[in-house]
Parts: structure tokens; C-alpha cells; sequence
């Protein structure tokens, strides 16, 4: 996680984060419906509050970058790049297993959605 970490911060090119960004959000989408559908748990009221979740990003990331460009440093996109990436990258690991794919440390997030549900 640390050489993902030091990856991204050598990025200086916004676009480049902002697509990064956006893909790691698509796929968190794209797999959400993929494990409401094998689910048979479709519901409207769940997507839409995902996609406030989703703008909610999209308007931490263009602030991190408004920042940035008024203070004239690289440090908030970068920090909002992160977390966005690693909470959608979680998500969208974590969809993956419910949909049935056999991922590396399943068991871990199984541990962390009981303990969330307690």
C-alpha cells in the first residue's frame, strides 16, 4: 500500500487523478449493481444515496485541487485522491467477493462487515 501511496503522490498531472478517481468510482458502481442483481436486492432509494456518495467525491476532489491551485502546493488533491481511492478500491473489492469472485483476504472483510453490523 505504501509504493500505491508514493505513486500517486509522484503524480503531477490533475487529469491523470481525476481519472484515476473516476475509474476507481465507476468500478464501485459497475460492481454495486453487479451484487444487487445477484442479490435480487435492486432498490432505488439504496442507488440513489450511493450517488451522493459518489458527487460527494467528485466535489472533495475539485476542492483538494481549487486548494491546491490557491495555496499553490500539491498536497490536498493528492490527500483526497487517496482516501477516495483507497474507500471506492475497498468497496469494489468488497463487491467482488459478494458477487461470488474468489478474492485475496475475503476473510479480513468478512471480520470487518461483522463488526460493523454488532
Amino acid at each position: 500500500m505504501d509504493i500505491f501511496i508514493e505513486k500517486i503522490m509522484t503524480i503531477n498531472e490533475p487529469k491523470t487523478i481525476f481519472l484515476l478517481c473516476g475509474i476507481f468510482v465507476f468500478t464501485d458502481v459497475l460492481t454495486g449493481y453487479l451484487k444487487a442483481f445477484k442479490n435480487k436486492k435492486m432498490n432505488s432509494s439504496i442507488s440513489r444515496d450511493g450517488y451522493i456518495k459518489k458527487v460527494g467525491w467528485v466535489i472533495a476532489i475539485l476542492l483538494g485541487f481549487l486548494v491546491d491551485l490557491l495555496v499553490g502546493v500539491n498536497l490536498f488533491l493528492i490527500g483526497s485522491a487517496i482516501v477516495c481511492i483507497a474507500t471506492e478500491g475497498v468497496s469494489v473489492y468488497e463487491n467482488l467477493g459478494e458477487v461470488g469472485i474468489n478474492v485475496p483476504f475475503k476473510k479480513y472483510f468478512e471480520k470487518l462487515s461483522e463488526k460493523e453490523s454488532e
